[in-house]
């Protein structure tokens, strides 16, 4: 799958402006970021790429006497990976947690919030004897986690071939071979789970809420994340909605994730 990336100036530069932005551009498409000296970068699959959302989601950001400007750069996976891992990656994760990765993208390598957040909450329970479900899955670091605190099977399933050919990277990096990881959406889930976990964009889980219910065994557990703290009274009325409970919050630099039960 081939990315491009707008690089974005924010001006005058602030985190709060980056982080605002962040979450808009995930509901049109873009699925990684890089925050930059000067604002960010946006990553996108070319082919889901339309510039006039992009120009709109600039123009309506209603902060006063913040401008952003973009430039538009054509991306091969490839070369991303190279200059990601040898420029920017932080292996934060090995250093804290012993989680070895290759990663492809800054989403998913443990750099950004909600991954660290949700990968130290994972690495404090216990998933002995369960099948559970990495959905998203990037890198592989969740189901990485799992298996690590005890999971029989792990199933991990991303809608992008490059994410898949690296999540197995992962897995094995890791010597966990209880792993299934296949290339699809939410409609690829088959079988019941004591466990699913999703670290995706809010529109997507908002549209796959009821998919993942369906496959989520009796009291079993669903984690959300991906989406900032603003919008966690939106995401418990869609789950309880689908006939979830909040059973925990957690929040970290203005991100959150959602623990529910079924």
């Amino acid at each position: 799958m081939l990315y491009l990336y707008a690089s974005i100036t924010v001006t005058p530069y602030s985190e709060t402006t980056c982080d605002v932005l962040i979450a808009l551009l995930g509901e049109i498409g873009f699925d990684s970021f890089e925050v930059t000296d000067t604002g960010i970068k946006a990553y996108i699959p070319k082919e889901q790429f339309d510039e006039a959302s992009l120009q709109s989601t600039l123009d309506d950001l209603f902060i006063p006497d913040v401008t952003c400007t973009y430039t538009l750069h054509d991306l091969e996976n490839k070369d991303w990976n190279a200059e990601w891992e040898q420029n920017s990656f932080d292996p934060i994760l090995e250093r804290e947690f012993g989680i070895r990765l290759n990663p492809r993208m800054a989403f998913g390598s443990g750099s950004h919030e909600t991954t660290y957040q949700i990968t130290s909450f994972l690495l404090q329970q216990d998933f002995t004897a369960q099948r559970v479900l990495d959905m998203g899955t990037g890198t592989g670091v969740l189901g990485i986690a799992m298996s690590m605190r005890g999971a029989q099977e792990v199933v991990a399933i991303d809608i992008d071939e490059f994410s898949v050919e690296n999540a197995r990277e992962n897995f094995s990096l890791n010597n966990i071979n209880n792993v299934s990881v296949i290339l699809g959406d939410a409609s690829a889930i088959e079988g019941e789970f004591q466990t699913i976990v999703a670290n995706i964009h809010k529109n997507i889980l908002t549209a796959d809420l009821p998919t993942y219910v369906q496959h989520l065994a009796p009291q079993g557990t669903l984690i959300l994340s991906g989406f900032f703290t603003d919008d966690v009274q939106e995401m418990t009325t869609v789950a309880e909605q689908n006939g979830l409970t909040v059973s925990q919050t957690l929040q970290r630099n203005n991100w959150a994730v959602l623990v529910l039960k079924k």
